[in-house]
């Protein structure tokens, strides 16, 4: 771990912002929230509820606080988190913690940028993505670390204190090829404990021993933290063409004995090509970025990438492989027991064939809704299909003649299907047409996707009604396909069911990315926009009190309304994430 003294940055200039101007904010009140996972809760829903200073009257007054310098040392591509009133530098201050893939975590001031400390902890690992002629999909080996550090958002743990910070690097050793997860002290930076080596196996159905190997393997996946468990998701680093797996591993975390490996699931052990080669199990949890998640009971639930579920299995297939799926698991990451606890749509040959996986995005579950079907998850793939499943009975397989045996199946707004004024969508295969890509977030009875390249898209949700998710999308206002080219998972901010703001960061083929802000019941209302620079991966913003963070290949960047945005220590803080 290779340290680098905190140095105090002062902020930047205010950069030139496009904002489209609204009323002045009045005096308003405040209450101060932490943001310590991905999507700020457990359900993934995306959701700040407790915004209570920025709203669809003020957020046109908003401007730049401040963009972090020098520059990072590597891309950001873990959304930002969030700490107020936290123990640092002999204070206590408002923090926010960035990961990048030279495998640092920063620790910044949240209302002015000044840097406390960074680490770098181990070097990144570049050989899986300077293999020759390139089977990677990530473009990593053009950062500042030429491949992969810290990929997945981390997670705090505030039952610790100081708070811990929880994350996974990438790492070769000159030798060895490691994923690694660490347990930080976040008023220091100081590892808590000697870091673990991702590790396992699991014995197949022809009894094979199916291993983890880490070179071609990667933790993308928003790490998760449920009733004191740590669980990890890995997939592949983009390539089909080498040896990977989906895997789930779960750890527990003590200053005294440091972390202690609980349970390993692998998605595919009946997928390996028993003479080596292609194809290989895959199966891999990638999500975009998109955070493992899990519900009251702590079961936990993920979308897997393309693995030919029939290929080797010579029995046929037995529900033990879960290619192009969605999964839940036991918080002993027991394997699905029978059709209740997984999906996989009925064409899935079909998926697996178009490149068409489920784990371009992750899924989201909703709060409890009335009806017969209290448990909800909606998932959402690369063929801009919608699933909304029963958690309780999430349908099994159906194939090949279907149809899905879920709540709801919800098609693709393709042209001819919804109407979509001005919009014309493709249908995607093969990683071109008109894909779906991030994971979707629920507010206010309201899910909203972003499809690459294409607009954001709202669909009205109807609690308790046989067909709650509805057919066609509403289209975001003034969306051409010249405005840009792909973007990240939104986020909402909003005063528990009022309020409502959609923010999302989007980028043309050059990357270099705007920051805008939607009044999110109507996607017709664009309120702000800002220029947040070069942008890699799928960047999410993250609001907190008053306050929204972007993290980009270079900068944090922070907006807010100048005198009012920030925790002020009035209050004690509420977290979301927990």
């Amino acid at each position: 771990m290779r340290a680098f003294p905190g140095v105090l940055v002062p902020p930047s200039a205010v950069l030139g912002l496009s904002l489209i101007m609204s009323p002045a904010p009045t005096a308003l009140g405040q209450s101060c929230v932490s943001v310590t996972t991905y999507h700020s809760d457990n359900l993934r829903t995306g959701d700040n509820l407790a915004e209570t200073v920025l709203t669809p009257a003020n957020v046109g007054t908003m401007t730049q606080l401040f963009a972090t310098h020098p520059l990072l040392d590597g891309w950001a591509v873990a959304q930002p988190l969030y700490l107020p009133q936290t123990p640092i530098n002999g204070g206590v201050h408002n923090v926010v913690f960035v990961a990048t893939l030279e495998n640092s975590v920063y620790a910044f001031d949240a209302d002015n940028g000044n840097l406390y400390w960074r680490f770098e902890y181990g070097s990144p690992d570049t050989t899986p993505f300077a293999v020759t002629g390139g089977c990677t999909d990530n473009g990593f080996a053009q950062s500042q670390s030429q491949g992969a550090g810290i990929v997945g958002t981390p997670v705090i743990d505030t039952s610790i204190s100081p708070p811990a910070i929880y994350f996974v690097t990438k790492e070769f050793d000159g030798t060895n090829h490691l994923l690694r997860l660490h347990a930080v002290d976040t008023s220091s930076g100081k590892e808590l404990a000697a870091p673990v080596v991702l590790q396992g196996s699991v014995i197949n159905h022809a009894g094979t021993t199916i291993s983890f190997a880490a070179e071609f393997q990667m933790s993308r996946p928003g790490l998760l933290l449920s009733n004191g468990t740590i669980y990890v998701g890995v997939g592949s680093v983009g390539c089909k063409e080498h040896p990977n797996y989906g895997w789930v591993m779960s750890y527990t975390f003590s200053t005294t004995n440091g972390f202690t490996q609980q349970a390993v699931f692998n998605t595919a052990p009946d997928l390996a090509n028993p003479a080596g080669g292609l194809p290989f199990g895959n199966g891999g949890i990638w999500q975009a970025g998109g955070g493992l998640a899990a519900d009251a009971g702590g079961n936990i639930y993920f979308s897997t990438a393309d693995a030919n579920n029939f290929y080797f299995n010579k029995k046929g297939w037995q529900g033990t492989d879960f290619g192009d799926s969605i999964v839940r698991l036991t918080p002993t990451l027991g394997a699905p027991a029978s059709s209740a606890s997984f999906f996989t749509p009925y064409n899935d040959r079909a998926l697996y064939n178009a490149d068409n996986d489920l784990a371009s995005t992750g899924p989201v579950l909703l709060p409890d809704q009335p009806g017969a079907h209290p448990h909800i998850l909606v998932g959402y793939g690369k063929a801009e299909e919608i699933y909304v499943i029963d958690r309780d009975n999430m349908g099994g397989y159906t194939g090949p003649t279907g149809p899905n045996n879920i709540v709801q199946d919800v098609v693709d707004p393709t042209t001819g299907k919804c109407s979509t004024g001005t919009v014309t969508f493709s249908q995607c295969a093969n990683m071109k047409g008109t894909c779906g890509w991030n994971p979707p977030v629920y507010w206010n009875n309201t899910l909203y996707f972003s499809s690459n390249p294409g607009p954001l898209m709202s669909y009205n949700w109807t609690p308790g009604s046989t067909a709650p998710l509805a057919a066609c999308p509403t289209i975001e206002g003034g969306f051409s396909s010249k405005t840009y080219v792909a973007t990240g998972s939104p986020s909402v901010s909003s005063n528990g069911t009022s309020g409502g703001l959609l923010w999302v960061v989007t980028w043309p083929g050059t990357r270099v990315a705007t920051l805008r802000a939607f009044d999110a019941t109507n996607l017709g209302s664009e309120l702000f926009l800002a220029p947040v620079g070069s942008v890699g991966g799928y960047p999410t913003p993250m609001i907190a009190n008053g306050t929204v963070y972007v993290a980009g290949k270079g900068r944090l960047f922070a907006f807010g309304i100048k005198g009012v945005s920030g925790c002020k220590g009035i209050h004690k803080p509420s977290e979301i994430g927990r």
